[in-house]
C-alpha cells in the first residue's frame, strides 16, 4: 500500500507530465496556426517554429453554454518576413485551443522622410507675440 507521501508524490508527478504534454500540443497547434496564418497572407514563416511567451490560468465563458469555466490562455511568439530579407515578430494567443488572435507587429519599412526643416528666426520681421511662441528651457532639479 502506498504512504500518503508516495501518492502526493505520484499525483504531483502525473499532473507535471500532463501538464507538459498539453503544453507540447498546444505548441504544436500554434505552430500549425502560424504557418496558416503567414501563408494566407502572403507571410513567411520564419525558422519554422513558436516559442510560449507566458501561460496563465483565466475565467473564460464557454461559447456554447454561456457558463464560466477556469481556462489556460497561452501566448506563443513567432517571427515572419514580408520580402525575405526583413524578420519581424508576432504573438498568436490561444485560450484552451481557441485561436484568440495574432498580433502582426509591422513597423513602415518605407525609408525615412527627411526631418522636418524648423524656420529660422528671421531677425528683419519683428513679431510681437514671437516671445509667447518660446518655451524656456529649465534645468532639471539635482537630486
Amino acid at each position: 500500500m502506498l504512504s500518503f507521501q508516495s501518492l502526493v508524490l505520484l499525483i504531483a508527478l502525473a499532473s507535471a507530465a500532463m501538464l507538459a504534454w498539453n503544453n507540447w500540443r498546444a505548441r504544436e497547434h500554434a505552430e500549425r496556426l502560424a504557418r496558416e496564418t503567414c501563408k494566407r497572407m502572403g507571410l513567411q514563416f520564419l525558422d519554422e517554429s513558436v516559442g510560449m511567451k507566458n501561460w496563465r490560468i483565466v475565467r473564460d465563458a464557454d461559447p456554447r453554454t454561456g457558463l464560466r469555466k477556469w481556462a489556460i490562455r497561452r501566448v506563443f511568439q513567432f517571427e515572419f518576413s514580408r520580402q525575405g530579407s526583413d524578420r519581424w515578430p508576432a504573438e498568436l494567443i490561444l485560450l484552451s485551443g481557441r485561436l484568440l488572435g495574432v498580433e502582426f507587429n509591422l513597423i513602415s519599412d518605407a525609408p525615412a522622410t527627411t526631418p522636418p526643416v524648423v524656420p529660422r528666426h528671421d531677425t528683419t520681421s519683428h513679431h510681437v507675440n514671437d516671445s509667447a511662441k518660446v518655451i524656456p528651457f529649465k534645468k532639471p532639479p539635482q537630486p
